[in-house]
């Protein structure tokens, strides 16, 4: 295949992006294609932005220098599927809701709810990104049993495989989950698996917003079929709004569902009711900021109680301590002052929409400390030009 091939006639529009727009774009079909385009870029042409379902292309920092797009949207479907042993093997352009429907008809469910009707599974892994279901669910890293990767240097890589058992040592899967693509081009997943559980149901409330109500909503949160509870409040709010979702045996919904009603006043929804909170953490719309925490679920009041009093509307996971917060704040300051209260407990930020004129003076990502310098050692060794997503990650590496 000819560099032309993979660079020209890619169909896809400028990209805009933290500092400026990307306007070409390369259109791989294949991880020998994705090889051949990272080389060439290596050599010649410079560093490459790269691009899944765009759902999440504000949550890094500015790409240095003049890149190129480099869209993962041509590796796209599922190539293996063993619903005897509950994994599949699937390209980095699919999109998770496909991979999600095609589990579902053979009685699995693919344990990955990131927010965005577009996200796919190599932008999925690439930021690690998860939704209310993570109560559940779990991280990224634990569905992934292996992947297909190509490296800074133009050369194709496996790690793990389609069994757990196949990984020895260090699982560099683990390493590339999050990593934003500073490390490696992923170009297809092993993915584990789960049952479905033969009960879904969802449920809807209103309650108030003392520290007691936030506490009985924790509490909720251990139930044993509990798989998403998310509390939403706006800063003006005198009462909140509570969506839950339980999964499991008949008993076992029931049982919870028992338990739930003698703490809220609930209304049965569609599981959809979830899927809906969940995408609405992407859209910040006109406002100016968005970001997400995560805090030990202790914190997770104290936090989200300084967040709303900065003028932010909070849609929280308390179960597992995440709180997405959006809305308009008048100065970079107050922004690092939440990130700086998160730190001081022990948590972490990221801000997933700044104003382009903080995007200098901010880290999208926190402050790595010492891990900076381990982030940088781990650049040079995976990507020694420089050439994937140069300054997107922590530590602008």
């Amino acid at each position: 295949m000819s560099g032309e091939g993979a660079s020209q006639d890619s169909g896809l529009d400028p990209v805009a992006i933290p500092g400026g727009t990307v306007e070409r774009f390369h259109r791989p079909s294949s991880a020998e294609e994705v090889a051949q385009v990272v080389s060439e870029s290596r050599d010649a042409t410079g560093p490459l932005l790269l691009v899944g379902g765009r759902t999440r292309l504000d949550w890094a920092n500015p790409v240095r220098g003049d890149s190129t797009g480099l869209s993962l949207s041509g590796l796209s479907g599922v190539d293996e599927f063993e619903p005897e042993e509950g994994v599949m093997h699937a390209a980095a352009g699919t999109p998770i809701r496909e991979l999600q429907a095609l589990a579902r008809t053979e009685g699995w469910e693919l344990a990955l709810d990131p927010p965005g009707e577009t996200s796919t599974l190599g932008g999925t892994v690439a930021t690690a990104a998860v939704g209310p279901r993570a109560q559940a669910f779990g991280r990224v890293a634990d569905v992934v049993l292996g992947l297909d990767v190509v490296g800074g240097d133009g050369i194709r890589s496996k790690c793990g495989g389609r069994v757990v058992k196949n990984v020895t040592g260090y699982d560099l899967a683990k390493l590339y989950c999050g990593s934003f693509g500073s490390l490696a081009v992923i170009c297809g997943a092993w993915l584990r698996l789960r049952p479905l559980p033969a009960v879904r149901d969802a449920f809807v409330a209103r309650t108030g917003i003392t520290a007691r109500d936030f506490k009985d909503c924790r509490s909720i949160a251990r139930c044993t079929t509990i798989r998403a509870l998310v509390w939403s409040q706006g800063p003006e709010d005198d009462s909140a709004r509570v969506v839950i979702e339980l999964g499991g045996s008949r008993q076992g919904v029931d049982n919870d569902r028992e338990v739930i009603a003698r703490l809220l006043e609930i209304e049965r929804h569609t599981v959809d009711e979830v899927d809906a909170v969940r995408d609405a953490r992407l859209g910040a719309g006109s406002e100016a900021i968005a970001l997400h925490a995560n805090v030990l679920a202790s914190d997770c009041r104290e936090i989200t109680r300084m967040m709303l009093d900065a003028g932010l509307e909070v849609s929280v996971d308390p179960g597992i301590g995440k709180i997405h917060a959006r809305g308009p704040l008048e100065d970079c300051e107050s922004l690092l002052a939440i990130r700086q209260r998160v730190a001081s407990r022990g948590g972490s930020t990221v801000f997933e929409k700044i104003p382009d004129d903080w995007r200098g003076d901010i880290d999208v990502f926190d402050d790595q400390g010492d891990g900076a310098s381990i982030a940088a050692l781990l650049k040079s060794r995976f990507d020694p030009s420089g050439i994937l997503n140069p300054g997107r990650f922590a530590g602008r590496i």
